[in-house]
Protein backbone atom coordinates (compact mmCIF):
# COMPACT_ATOMS: atom_id res chain seq x y z
CA UNK A 1 0.00 0.00 0.00
CA UNK A 2 1.46 3.42 -0.92
CA UNK A 3 0.76 6.90 -1.01
CA UNK A 4 0.00 7.27 -4.78
CA UNK A 5 -2.58 4.02 -4.45
CA UNK A 6 -4.48 5.81 -1.62
CA UNK A 7 -4.51 9.28 -3.73
CA UNK A 8 -5.83 7.10 -6.66
CA UNK A 9 -8.21 5.34 -4.95
CA UNK A 10 -10.12 8.50 -3.37
CA UNK A 11 -9.90 10.08 -6.66
CA UNK A 12 -11.87 7.61 -8.14
CA UNK A 13 -14.13 7.11 -5.63
CA UNK A 14 -14.98 10.98 -5.91
CA UNK A 15 -15.29 10.83 -9.48
CA UNK A 16 -17.60 7.71 -9.59
CA UNK A 17 -19.53 9.68 -6.73
CA UNK A 18 -19.96 12.84 -8.81
CA UNK A 19 -20.85 11.41 -12.03
CA UNK A 20 -23.60 8.76 -10.34
CA UNK A 21 -25.25 11.65 -8.84
CA UNK A 22 -24.82 13.78 -11.37
CA UNK A 23 -26.41 11.19 -13.92
CA UNK A 24 -29.23 10.96 -11.06
CA UNK A 25 -28.59 7.18 -11.06
CA UNK A 26 -28.46 7.14 -6.94
CA UNK A 27 -32.29 7.85 -6.98
CA UNK A 28 -33.18 5.58 -9.52
CA UNK A 29 -31.25 2.38 -8.42
CA UNK A 30 -30.92 3.55 -4.86
CA UNK A 31 -31.00 -0.27 -3.50
CA UNK A 32 -27.95 -1.33 -5.52
CA UNK A 33 -25.79 2.07 -5.27
CA UNK A 34 -26.38 3.48 -1.79
CA UNK A 35 -24.82 0.04 0.08
CA UNK A 36 -21.81 -0.42 -3.10
CA UNK A 37 -21.41 3.85 -2.25
CA UNK A 38 -20.87 2.70 1.52
CA UNK A 39 -18.81 -0.43 1.74
CA UNK A 40 -16.59 1.89 -0.61
CA UNK A 41 -16.41 4.77 1.77
CA UNK A 42 -16.06 2.31 4.73
CA UNK A 43 -12.97 0.70 2.68
CA UNK A 44 -11.74 3.84 2.06
CA UNK A 45 -11.36 4.49 5.36
CA UNK A 46 -9.90 0.97 6.45
CA UNK A 47 -7.22 1.64 4.20
CA UNK A 48 -6.56 5.26 5.55
CA UNK A 49 -6.16 3.91 9.23
CA UNK A 50 -4.08 0.45 7.98
CA UNK A 51 -1.66 3.40 6.32
CA UNK A 52 -1.40 5.17 9.91
CA UNK A 53 -0.52 2.21 11.26
CA UNK A 54 1.70 1.09 8.88
CA UNK A 55 3.82 4.78 8.49
CA UNK A 56 2.64 6.72 11.18
CA UNK A 57 2.51 9.36 8.42
CA UNK A 58 -1.02 10.95 7.77
CA UNK A 59 -1.50 10.48 4.03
Amino acid sequence: MSRTSLIIADTLFVIVLAVSYQRGDLQEYPVILVPLLIAAFATCVIRHVNYYHITKKIF
